[in-house]
């Protein structure tokens, strides 16, 4: 029986990326596994955790056949982690999970049904609550994404008005809408969460359930505790590689790439091309001094 369960192609995939998540790790697969919509397979991807994040991905994996966990050998970074967990799924449907947060038993459910409700949406997200590190409630969050605009040019734009955090991640999404974006890259841009999303309006509409489905966690351990510490969210992202490299230049290339492969006209692609060359343009001192900042370091090297 267990092995039929395993082998079974699921409706919903979620994955689930963690690096050393033994404190709250326990509390987030109980979350995914009391969900109402049991068709589902929980991937695990432990990014060569050094604490007890293996022995309790194993203990739950031996209790419920929906568990598939994989470790990697060596830390590849959360962005190389989000996109593993994505290779690795078979459902249709397909949703991320952090290894702290908690998700209300309905969050499945209800986005499955909208989802199959509205075939031209691609993402379906409930309402958020912050939470602390003891899971006490802190405040509400309006995410402010539902984005049901006919054109992906107007999408587009109107989700850089409103976006924050970046919670709506954690809804459920179509896997096939995913495949056609460059999901997290290779890490060495910042806010690749938040550069994903924009790509995924390009594909569809967002729906918002008025409901609140989603308990982000916030602690000193998370990784939006420390948004403004460059140094830390290069690690983050990409351990050992150097850091972001042309960050804002390369930022735009990809939101130019983004447009160009996405399946809408072409006067809107020109719409949004513009757009994004305005966007160069008004900050054109920042791409010039970290392009200077770029060819001296390359030069350096070379000399020594």
């Amino acid at each position: 029986m267990e092995s039929q369960i395993k082998n079974r192609t699921p409706r919903i995939s979620v994955g689930m990326p963690v690096y050393n998540g033994e404190p709250y790790l326990g509390d987030a697969i109980e979350s995914i596994l009391r969900q109402t919509m049991t068709d589902f397979e929980l991937i695990i991807s432990d990014n060569a955790s050094t604490d007890k994040t293996e022995e309790i991905c194993r203990k739950y994996g031996g209790r419920d056949g929906r568990i598939r966990y994989f470790r990697n050998s060596t830390n590849i970074g959360a962005a190389g982690n989000y996109n593993r967990v994505f290779s690795l799924a078979r459902g249709a449907y397909f949703r991320w999970s952090n290894a702290d947060d908690l998700f209300e038993p309905e969050l499945h459910e209800k986005c499955l049904e909208i989802l199959e409700e509205n075939p031209d949406a691609v993402l379906a997200y409930g309402k958020t609550n912050i939470i602390g590190s003891t899971g006490n409630f802190l405040r509400a969050y309006e995410d402010n994404l539902d984005l049901r605009q006919e054109r992906a040019s107007d999408r587009f734009l109107d989700f850089f008005q409103r976006v924050g955090l970046t919670n709506v991640i954690y809804g459920l999404m179509r896997a096939d809408a995913m495949r056609r974006t460059n999901l997290f890259g290779d890490g060495t841009i910042p806010a690749v969460d938040t550069r994903f999303m924009a790509e995924m309006t390009l594909q569809g509409s967002f729906m918002e359930i008025p409901q609140v489905l989603f308990h982000r966690r916030m602690h000193e351990a998370s990784s939006s505790s420390d948004r403004a510490d460059s140094v830390k969210q290069e690690q983050f992202w990409k351990p050992n590689s150097g850091g972001f490299r042309l960050p804002r230049s390369r930022l735009f290339l990809s939101y130019l790439k983004s447009i160009w492969r996405a399946p809408m006209g072409f006067l809107e692609k020109i719409r949004l091309s513009l757009h994004i060359v305005k966007w160069i343009i008004a900050s054109s001192p920042s791409i010039a001094l970290e392009l200077s900042q770029y060819v001296l370091g390359r030069f350096g090297r070379l000399k020594s």
